[in-house]
């Protein structure tokens, strides 16, 4: 792995202070000229090198994580489409929640009502249609206190009749049908994201935005960033001192544009936290750490005791009692400022010089 520059700098400061570690364990084996010296006139006593910054040689898991900033919210919206024509009568406010049975916006004064399920609504459906459209109109309807005694997936005339109570119940025809754009299909209750179009306006095109009701924190990756995110991974949501952890939903890329004028690729993360009650508050700014590659069970030092010899490669000075020497070093992970060594004679508890 190529070290940085501030890594370069710190190895030709390491070096300087080996040369003048060289010079006084030389002075040491000698005669020593001098124990005093004058100064404009004064006479002073040498100062005592002051004993060097060390660091244990330490044996732990060392992970590659990287914090990066999200924004707390509900996650994406997703738009709905009016499929009934006429004129907008009434529209939610943004930040509303609507739940199954009740409407999620109004054309020429009728109500276009939710129901839960995973098929969206597709065609006109009445007495004698089958389907999975079928299925879901009786399950919302039993779920809604409409019971119906028609066989799976059939709309026969008990579904008609509890359709026609439910349709009584919300003060519009009473027609024992569904036509489509009378109701949208959701997975759940959503919460209104934005609002799109005006009241009195034709009921075309784009209506409003939904998303779920759940809080979500949204971050932004950038693509050397991918490799750290995976659908169903831990993270940590970091809202001051108190970590939530949680799980990634979703990841969604996107293109977008670079310094030079050219495009990139970057990934909208979506994050569930794991305690739904955790404090998150909507339009907040956190910070989500995420564990990238792992080593588990490996020597590990912090990078400013890295040398580099004149020979090449990387080496570690080890104190010994009184005595000191060199250990050349193969370099793995580098994370949190510090780096996997592994080399002949180097072991867990040992003490290495750092730089100053």
């Amino acid at each position: 792995m190529t070290a940085g520059p501030g890594v370069a700098r710190r190895r030709r400061r390491r070096r300087a202070g080996l040369a003048a570690v060289t010079v006084a364990v030389l002075a040491t084996t000698g005669v020593v000229g001098f124990t005093r010296w004058s100064v404009k006139g004064r006479t002073e006593a040498p100062k005592t090198p002051s004993a060097p910054a060390t660091a244990e040689v330490v044996k732990t898991d060392l992970v590659d994580r990287i914090t990066v900033t999200g924004k707390v919210g509900y996650g994406p919206g997703r738009p709905v489409t009016s499929a009934r024509p006429g004129t907008l009568t009434w529209l939610p406010d943004p930040g509303a929640v609507i739940d199954r049975g009740r409407p999620l916006y109004a054309v020429d004064a009728k109500p276009v009502i939710v129901l839960f399920g995973r098929t969206p609504a597709y065609r006109d459906i009445a007495e004698g249609a089958e389907g999975p459209d079928v299925r879901i109109l009786r399950e919302n309807l039993a779920a809604l206190g409409y019971r119906t005694a028609d066989k799976t997936g059939t709309f026969g005339a008990s579904t008609t009749a509890a359709l026609k109570r439910w349709q009584k119940a919300l003060r519009v025809e009473q027609t024992g049908r569904i036509a489509l754009g009378d109701v949208v299909v959701v997975p759940a209750a959503v919460r209104v994201a934005t609002v799109s179009a005006q009241l009195g306006a034709p009921a075309a095109g784009e209506v409003l935005t939904v998303g779920g009701t759940e809080r979500l924190v949204t971050v932004e990756l950038e693509e050397a960033q991918r490799g750290h995110a995976a659908v169903d991974a831990k993270v940590r949501i970091e809202p001051g001192s108190h970590n939530t952890p949680g799980t990634i939903r979703a990841i969604t890329a996107k293109s977008a544009d670079d310094k030079s004028g050219g495009k990139t690729t970057k990934y909208d993360v979506t994050i569930a936290p794991d305690d739904p009650r955790a404090n998150l508050a909507e339009g907040a700014s956190v910070d989500v750490g995420f564990d990238g590659e792992k080593h588990a069970g490996v020597l590990v030092v912090p990078v400013e005791a890295l040398l580099a010899p004149r020979e090449g490669g990387y080496a570690l000075e080890v104190i010994e009692g009184a005595s000191r020497r060199l250990i050349p070093v193969e370099l793995g992970l580098f994370a949190d400022g510090k780096v996997e060594v592994s080399g002949r004679g180097l072991a867990a508890g040992m003490r290495v010089v750092t730089a100053s």
